[in-house]
């Protein structure tokens, strides 16, 4: 920890107001005396599965997967990443104890949960100092926060090799809020938890709320969702892939207390990183994270380019002249899109004036689900990039028909027996 022996340590301590006992995992701030009359500050974080909250067998599963992804990040890629220049965080000590996660074919229930429950992981990290945890995010901040996902992303962008090694050991799929991860079962909630979000703020926004469209909302985008899963699962040979964070909200940054210009922002929390397309990072931490006037007046738009912007000097020159402004931006409206399922099955479930009131200081809850304003700005994105998607899938269902139909008129004018030699003629 401190460059020499554990017994330099004399004293260690927990630092007074520095204890955090989140129903997932405990923290707290390490202050270590040493031997030389010096100290030293460094941050704790564990996880006991058998203090972990009730839950079902697949959600506790779940979840001791994504700590085991965290520990295995520190352990088997920090170094590579901070090498290609990502400033991260150094892990002093990682322990993890959840080899059962493999070996619980064959096993009931019972021994399924006993065997989960048995282990934990440990991590003792450098201290965040000199820098700030906030949100909402203004344009200036927002902007540096993206500059550290472009970093992050450029870092591995197209690298099949690493990208093959994060699929195998972190997350196939990157982000907690894929379908992968939640399943479809949730997706057929959203349009009763939708005409609950309509019923409770219909007074507040009444002609908004009462457009045919956006009534349909959740239905419309619950028709699409296998779809746009599909399109935002990046293959880790293919082209535009990338390591993704998965849970970059705010709460997950620390910004520098210093010139937000020339100073870079650190990532935390690992535990869904894995392979996908950098613009899936860029749309959940927008509307999760960013004050709805930043993202006002063509803020949204400017944000996003800012991120391709810093992000294409850092590709090789032929990744840079393949992610145009148009190949950005259509990730960037499908990856909201992905991140909108999960807000309309799961965040919205108790909406209204009163449960945003209740959260609206709470840093780490999303701003679309805790302010009414971002709420409503954000309903109106996820209408207009579903209408156009919908455009989209329209015109190809037209083509494709026209294309059936043009093929079978061709047919029915063939005799019988003959098909072959009239299209040896055609």
């Amino acid at each position: 920890l401190c460059g020499g022996s554990a017994d330099s340590v004399e004293v260690l301590e927990v630092v007074a107001g520095t204890e955090r006992r989140w129903p997932q995992s405990h923290s707290a701030q390490l202050r270590l005396a040493l031997a030389d009359g010096s100290s030293k500050h460094v941050y704790l974080k564990k996880i006991v599965a058998s203090t972990l909250p009730a839950k079902a067998l697949h959600s506790l599963r779940s979840e001791l997967v994504s700590n085991r992804v965290e520990s295995r990040f520190y352990r088997e890629f920090s170094d590579d990443l901070a090498k290609r220049g990502v400033r991260l965080l150094n892990a002093f000590f990682v322990e993890e104890c959840l080899d059962s996660l493999d070996k619980l074919v064959g096993k009931t229930e019972e021994e399924q949960e006993r065997l989960l429950r048995s282990g934990g992981v440990l991590m003792i990290l450098e201290c965040a100092e000199q820098y700030t945890q906030l949100s909402p995010l203004n344009f200036e901040q927002a902007s540096c926060s993206l500059r550290l996902l472009a970093k992050l992303h450029a870092s591995a962008w197209e690298d099949k090799a690493l990208l093959e090694r994060v699929a195998d050991r972190l997350h196939p799929v990157g982000g907690y809020w894929t379908l992968r991860q939640r399943g479809e079962k949730e997706v057929q909630q959203m349009t009763d938890i939708w005409q609950n979000y309509l019923r409770e703020f219909a007074v507040h926004a009444p002609e908004l709320l009462g457009r045919p469209g956006i009534m349909q909302l959740a239905s419309r985008l619950q028709r699409v969702s296998s779809w746009i899963s599909e399109q935002m699962s990046a293959d880790p040979r293919g082209t535009f892939a990338t390591l993704i964070h998965g849970d970059f909200k705010a709460m997950n940054v620390f910004l520098p207390l210093g010139d937000l210009d020339e100073e870079a922002a650190v990532p935390i929390d690992f535990q869904w990183m894995g392979v996908g397309f950098g613009m899936s990072d860029v749309a959940m931490h927008l509307s999760h994270s960013v004050a709805a006037s930043a993202l006002q007046h063509g803020g949204e738009a400017k944000l996003v380019e800012h991120y391709r912007q810093v992000l294409l000097p850092m590709l090789s020159p032929q990744s840079a002249a393949e992610y145009s402004a148009d190949v950005a931006w259509r990730h960037y409206r499908l990856g909201m899109l992905d991140w909108a399922r999960m807000v309309f099955s799961v965040f919205f479930k108790d909406a209204s004036p009163q449960a945003f009131a209740k959260r609206t200081d709470n840093p780490n809850v999303g701003l679309v689900y805790r302010d009414l304003q971002a709420s409503l700005d954000f309903v109106v994105r996820v209408d207009k990039c579903l209408a156009e998607f919908e455009r989209e899938l329209s015109t190809r269902h037209d083509r494709a028909l026209g294309s059936r139909f043009r093929s079978r008129s061709r047919d029915a004018l063939r005799p019988s027996g003959c098909h072959a030699s009239l299209d040896s003629l055609s």
